[in-house]
């Protein structure tokens, strides 16, 4: 079995019933999405993923001033 199924497993286990009911909501309702409504059904489950991190550097190469 692969290793990201198998930590899947351990992590779905260690859950209560009410998370483990919330857990399988989410996995039926992405399945059931397709790839076009994917993105409005994790948004609607707030699942979406914000940037942390604002890169100010030239886009390509190094910056000119410090060399980084």
């Amino acid at each position: 079995m692969n290793q990201n199924v198998i930590k899947f497993v351990k992590a779905f286990q260690s859950l209560s019933a009410n998370e483990k009911a919330q857990v399988i909501e989410i996995a039926k309702a992405l399945n059931d999405a397709g790839p076009i409504n994917e993105s409005r059904v994790i948004r609607s489950f707030g699942l979406e993923s914000s940037s942390t991190t604002i890169n100010f550097a030239p886009a390509p190469g190094a910056c000119p001033a410090c060399g980084k």
